[in-house]
C-alpha cells in the first residue's frame, strides 16, 4: 500500500488532541519562546557588526527594528554559539517528541542515548549547514551588493528547500531506526523514494497549515515596512502570537511526519537495521 495521506493527516491530528500531543506542544512552546530571544540575539549580533567601518553607511542601522524587542546585545561569537546550542536542542526536542508519537513498538533501536547523539550530530549538523546557507545571502548583501545577494539567497533557497524534501524523513529514521550513520541517511532517502509523490502532497498541505502560524509574523513585518499601520497590535505580541501559534502547528507537523515514516517504512522492502 502506497503512503496515506488522508491516514497520515487524521492520525497526526488525533495525536496532537492526545496527552502526548498537548505535553509535545507545550515542550514546543518553550523551546520556541527562548529560541526567539536565541535568533533574534544572532540576527542582531550579525547585522551590527556590519557597522559603518565594516560595512556600507547605515548597514548596523535599524537592527533593533528589525529584529524586534526580543533579543540581547552580545558579541557576535557568543550570540552565534547560543544560536547553535539552540538548533541543536531543537534536535532533540524533535527526537523525543518522534518517539513519543510513534509508540514503543515503532523503535528499533533501545539504545537511546546512541540515537540522541545521532539526533545532535547528524540532525543538528544538517540544522546548522542550512542555517548558514541562508545566513550567506544576507552577509553578501551587506559586504558586496544587493544583486549578488539576491543571486545567493535565490540559489540558497533552492537548496534548502531540496533538502529539506528529500530528507524529511531523516530525523525519524534516527529516531526510530538503527544503524550507523551512513545508513540512516541512505534509509531515509531511501523511504522517501517509496513514495515521493505522496510525500510532496503531504508537505504541501502542511505547508499551507504552516501559513496560520506565519500570519502574525507576516503582520510583524508590514509593521516595519509601513509603520504605523492602522489595526497592527504592538510588534511584540505579534512576536509571541506567532509563537503561539507555531507550537501546535510543528507538533503536528512532527506526528504528521513520523506517521508517514511509519507507513513507508512497514511497506519498504529495503533495509531493516
Amino acid at each position: 500500500m502506497a503512503l496515506q495521506i488522508g491516514d497520515a493527516l487524521r492520525n497526526g491530528f488525533d495525536d496532537l488532541l492526545s496527552e502526548d500531543g498537548v505535553l509535545v506542544t507545550g515542550v514546543f512552546l518553550l523551546f520556541l519562546l527562548a529560541n526567539q530571544f536565541a535568533s533574534a540575539t544572532f540576527t542582531r549580533a550579525l547585522f551590527s557588526s556590519f557597522g559603518p567601518s565594516g560595512g556600507p553607511p547605515g548597514a548596523g542601522a535599524g537592527v533593533s527594528s528589525l529584529v524586534g524587542p526580543f533579543s540581547l546585545d552580545l558579541a557576535l561569537p557568543i550570540a552565534a554559539v547560543l544560536a547553535v546550542v539552540f538548533m541543536l536542542v531543537g534536535q532533540l526536542v524533535r527526537f523525543w517528541g518522534i518517539r513519543l508519537f510513534a509508540g514503543p513498538d515503532e523503535i528499533r533501536s533501545d539504545d537511546a542515548r546512541e540515537r540522541a547523539v545521532m539526533a545532535v550530530v547528524l540532525g543538528g549538523g544538517v540544522a546548522v549547514g542550512l542555517f548558514a546557507l541562508s545566513m550567506s545571502s544576507n552577509v553578501l548583501g551587506q559586504v558586496f551588493s544587493p544583486i549578488l545577494a539576491g543571486i545567493a539567497g535565490l540559489a540558497a533557497g533552492i537548496l534548502s528547500l531540496v533538502l529539506n524534501v528529500v530528507l524529511v524523513y531523516l530525523r525519524q529514521a534516527i529516531a526510530l531506526s538503527d544503524g550507523g550513520y551512513v545508513d540512516t541517511v541512505t534509509h531515509s532517502l531511501a523511504r522517501f523514494m517509496d513514495a515521493p509523490a505522496q510525500i510532496l502532497v503531504l508537505l504541501f498541505v502542511l505547508f499551507l497549515v504552516g501559513i496560520v502560524a506565519a500570519i502574525p509574523a507576516i503582520a510583524s513585518v508590514l509593521s516595519i515596512v509601513f509603520p504605523g499601520t492602522a489595526g497592527l497590535p504592538d510588534r511584540s505580541l505579534l512576536q509571541i502570537a506567532s509563537v503561539v501559534l507555531q507550537a501546535p502547528v510543528s507538533a503536528f507537523s512532527l506526528a504528521v511526519v513520523t506517521d508517514a515514516y511509519v507507513q513507508v517504512r512497514a511497506d519498504g522492502a529495503e533495509d531493516e537495521f
